[in-house]
């Protein structure tokens, strides 16, 4: 299967590549490491990615990472945000906003906000920011986190129970309904995934 990166997330890569060269060897290996973490976003069409960065790796404090992250995001066009600062890891996502918004429009309101008892008038950033503040209360990620990650709804709102719909397998996250379009979105996301680790073996 051919991937379907994103034109400009190509375009973008050249300039971040020479960016690379003038960093410091630890942000640019960090860089590097987050370049394929999130290449679903940046080249497979995902709307988000949730990345987990264990405390101390790469020898970086809490302001480096979040000070390279925000870097890494500038270079690419991209969004990240914290969503919870435990002890031993930081568990952000990074996400194309506008993509996230399109999402948040096609989600059922009636799951969101009478069953999850979401506020009206979500944006991509309060969505996020409530999804932290439950992961935070809870202690649990919450599932709704879906949605922004780019995973078919008809899987979210299954896992939930909110559909009357027979599990037929995971692919990375489990399959309800029909299974064709998820493994096809999963195919996709491998892909670019592919592509990021190409690009930078070539660089």
């Amino acid at each position: 299967m051919k991937s379907r990166p994103y034109k400009a997330s190509l375009d973008l890569f050249d300039d971040w590549r020479s960016r690379l060269e003038r960093l410091s060897a630890v942000q640019s290996r960090f860089e590097s490491w987050l370049f394929v973490q999130v290449a679903g976003v940046l080249f497979g069409g995902k709307s988000g990615e949730l990345v987990i960065v264990k405390k101390g790796a790469y020898g970086l404090g809490v302001s480096q990472v979040a000070q390279y992250c925000g870097e890494f995001c500038s270079s690419w066009q991209i969004n990240y945000k914290v969503l919870v600062d435990t002890p031993h890891s930081l568990k952000l996502i990074m996400y194309r906003i506008d993509a996230v918004e399109r999402r948040l429009q096609r989600a059922s309101k009636k799951f969101l906000h009478c069953y999850l008892r979401y506020p009206f008038g979500l944006t991509p950033k309060t969505f996020l920011h409530e999804v932290g503040c439950r992961w935070k209360q809870t202690g649990s990620v919450p599932h709704e986190i879906g949605i922004a990650l780019g995973y078919p709804l008809k899987d979210v709102w299954g896992f939930m129970g909110f559909r009357r719909c027979r599990c037929r397998g995971s692919c990375g996250w489990q399959i309800f309904g029909d299974p064709s379009p998820s493994l096809k979105m999963r195919a996709r996301f491998d892909e670019a995934r592919r592509t990021a680790v190409r690009l930078l073996e070539a660089a």
